[in-house]
């Protein structure tokens, strides 16, 4: 048994009594394309990645569950009350009894567990560690109490329900399906209750993920976030629609002066970055590199141009534009770099041909420390039990 496993066992010895029965693990995920797109039922490519939480897990024969995460406070969560705790918001416990709350709604079976967590999701990366919080919490659930057959759909949809109801924070799908999947993921939105999700193979194996934390502060940046989706809504509305994905580009083009220059702009950014979507999946599958990198680095442009989402205002320096282009530099342009997440602050995702990988290692690092630049890897499962201990 690898011994960081022996080191969580250990651990949840010392908190609880007696062994686990499971050890169960959920990546963290991260945006290839797609950016902004989700809002308004467009088309994304996510994948799952090996920066995870792993969970020593023992049943309960109660309804509470105590869970342990490694530097943090306990928490306790009595199921027995499925209500909204208005002083649970932004907290763990409020996903661990959102999560509770809905599939219990949705007629499946939930029961108490003691967990002792261990993370390398960072937070504030972009890999959306609440989202992998929430898989683990529901897949822990699906295993204890439900023989696995909660279909994940269902498990992306508990995580979803907790994160905007029981947490307090507005979030799509995107990344609770990147992260329940697992792999690389196309996902159409279209229809938002149902959306489609196919799973694609990366097939490159001289290309690298590498994440970039630029480490700016989110904190006041809510507002920023908003506008994008809202200025998406009013172009939507100015062609008669609810979101863009009803209308067409041609039909944008027509309403353009009726619309704010931001406005244009940012459904404009939907339009295309829905083409690169169609464009990148359809070169993963045929193996096409170049053709993958570019529609990439056109999404950055986009971002750029028209989302205008790769700094605060005019604050070049620490923005993920600044460490974009750093990353251009040291590959001499090889490779492919875009914002990952809402933007304005925060992480890039890139992709480095093997040959530049360990200069841009070196140089990102110096820039952002070594904390903040990591090579990640596609995780092929979403959240899953690595042993069954028993009981």
């Amino acid at each position: 048994m690898e011994s960081n496993i022996e080191k969580l066992i250990e651990s949840y010895q010392s908190f609880f009594e007696g062994k686990p029965e499971i050890i169960a693990s959920c990546g963290g995920r991260f945006e290839i394309l797609g950016n902004h797109t989700d809002h308004n039922h467009g088309l994304c490519i996510a994948s799952a990645c090996n920066l995870e939480i792993i969970a020593a897990v023992k049943k309960r024969k109660d309804k509470n569950v105590n869970l342990k995460s490694l530097g943090f406070n306990a928490n306790e969560v009595d199921l027995s009350d499925l209500r909204i705790h208005e002083e649970e918001k932004e907290s763990s416990n409020g996903l661990i009894r959102g999560v509770a709350a809905y599939l219990n709604d949705k007629g499946y079976k939930i029961g108490g567990f003691d967990a002792y967590t261990i993370s390398t999701v960072f937070k504030g990366a972009g890999v959306s560690s609440s989202a992998a919080f929430e898989l683990l919490v529901g897949h822990l659930f699906n295993v204890l109490y439900n023989d696995g057959k909660i279909p994940k759909l269902v498990l992306c949809k508990a995580g979803q329900y907790a994160e905007n109801d029981y947490f307090g924070k507005k979030s799509g799908l995107l990344d609770q399906i990147g992260v329940g999947y697992g792999g690389v993921v196309q996902i159409d939105f279209q229809d938002i209750n149902n959306p489609v999700v196919e799973q694609v193979k990366f097939p490159f194996t001289n290309l690298h993920f590498l994440l970039i934390n630029t480490g700016g502060d989110h904190s006041n940046l809510s507002d920023l976030y908003s506008s994008i989706p809202v200025d998406m809504y009013a172009a939507a509305n100015e062609m008669k629609q609810r979101f863009l994905r009803d209308a067409s580009f041609e039909e944008l083009e027509e309403v353009k002066p009726s619309l704010t220059e931001m406005q244009y702009l940012r459904a404009k950014h939907f339009y295309t970055e829905n083409i690169r979507v169609k464009k990148a999946i359809q070169a993963l599958k045929n193996q096409d590199e170049e053709t993958f990198l570019q529609m990439i680095n056109e999404s950055r442009e986009s971002s750029t141009n028209n989302l205008k989402n790769m700094m605060v205002g005019t604050n070049y320096e620490g923005s993920p534009l600044e460490a974009c282009d750093l990353l251009m530099k040291t590959t001499e342009n090889h490779g492919a770099v875009k914002i990952n997440g809402g933007g304005f602050a925060g992480s890039c995702i890139a992709v480095i041909p093997s040959e530049y990988l360990k200069k841009a290692l070196t140089v990102l690092k110096k820039k952002y420390g070594d904390v903040n630049v990591q090579e990640i890897f596609v995780r092929e499962d979403g959240p899953k039990t690595i042993y069954n201990l028993g009981k």
